[in-house]
């Protein structure tokens, strides 16, 4: 495994604001899409959540300059449209009801139509993967998108690769533009070998704003509402109109990880391979971090990084992890150089069964 190390850094050198800016300049130039700059939760932009991530996770200081990370970000970044929606609509539809209704870890209740949303963005996720890699090296992968249960669902999320199987399992994790970490349950780690993170720019309005472009609104529901004297036409209109048009879906692979480069990963489940964060008199805040993760792991921490014990442990932008064993990676620990897909899609390809 290699020893354990603790670094009690200081604030990252680039701020988001300043990487907002650069962001703005690239889109300008046309080096990055334009749906950048649109609105995404609340008065925040696509550029302000991704930057917020990119200074959190610690991904731009790891390239030695901002316009070193542009150029990585101009090739990790892909745009899903009206058509990949309608898929993942579909597919998450199918197995949304199959899915348990709490949260993992916790006793939170979620209805159907949130396991269905919730759904819909983890295909997103998997869907801008999959058109990422056939733009940049032309490789055509296959989702699995026949799974029946949990235990199906775990081995892979990539059924196939260039018409054969891969060898050993690879699971997409999605989170926001924003999200800085690569959550594993650990029964997953003991199922797949690489774990992908995408980060993707999925709103509060994009659901409803698809229902509104397949004209589900205007054609089904208003038209039954004026129909049956529950509205007028005026106020129909008015409810067509405030309901934001539908947008491209900005997403962008921010790298992987794999278990192979640590021996023994999945033995140790209290190792701690790399933990960086920001010391302050009354809490550790964790930026970058490798390695098995539970609360109670916190006085482990604590001792590796000669922290007193009156100070709280926490992740930037998670307060609390739930209290169940995870595999965390954070988004500046990833490999993420063209090299290193070139190796992990040359490893895929040597799949002996076909599709």
């Amino acid at each position: 495994m290699g020893g354990e190390t603790c670094v009690k850094g200081l604030g990252s050198r680039i701020k988001p604001k300043a990487c907002v800016e650069e962001i703005k300049r690239a889109v300008k130039s046309g080096r990055l899409p334009q749906v950048l700059l649109d609105s995404g939760d609340g008065k925040k932009t696509h550029a302000d959540e991704l930057c917020e991530g990119a200074v959190k996770g610690r991904d731009i200081d790891g390239f030695g300059s901002i316009e070193s990370w542009l150029r990585w970000l101009e090739f990790s970044v892909v745009q899903l449209d009206e058509r990949d929606y309608l898929i993942a609509a579909v597919h998450a539809l199918r197995l949304a009801p199959r899915f348990a209704a709490t949260d993992y870890g916790t006793a939170r209740m979620r209805d159907l139509g949130q396991l269905w949303t919730d759904a819909i963005r983890g295909f997103l996720g998997e869907l801008a993967f999959a058109k990422w890699l056939k733009t940049r090296f032309d490789a055509s992968i296959e989702l699995d998108y026949e799974k029946k249960s949990l235990e199906e669902a775990l081995p892979t999320d990539v059924k196939c690769v260039n018409g054969k199987r891969p060898p050993f399992g690879v699971s997409n994790k999605t989170t926001k533009l924003g999200g800085v970490w690569l959550d594993v349950p650990y029964r997953q780690l003991e199922r797949s070998r690489v774990f992908i993170l995408v980060r993707v720019g999925v709103t509060r309005y994009h659901f409803v704003s698809f229902l509104k472009v397949i004209s589900v609104i205007r054609d089904k529901l208003l038209q039954l509402a004026v129909g049956g004297n529950l509205i007028g036409k005026t106020e129909a209109e008015e409810i067509w109109k405030s309901i934001p048009d539908f947008k491209p879906v900005i997403a962008y692979i921010a790298g992987f990880v794999d278990k192979q480069d640590y021996s023994n990963v999945e033995d140790d489940k209290e190792s701690i391979i790399l933990v960086e964060g920001k010391l302050t008199q009354k809490k550790f805040a964790i930026y970058k971090y490798l390695g098995w993760w539970h609360p109670d792991l916190s006085d482990k921490i604590k001792i590796l990084c000669e922290i007193p014990q009156s100070v709280k442990i926490e992740f930037e932008g998670i307060k609390e992890f739930t209290r169940t064993w995870h595999f965390l990676a954070s988004s500046g620990v990833l490999k993420k150089s063209e090299k290193a897909w070139e190796q992990l899609i040359s490893e895929l390809e040597r799949g002996t069964d076909t599709c």
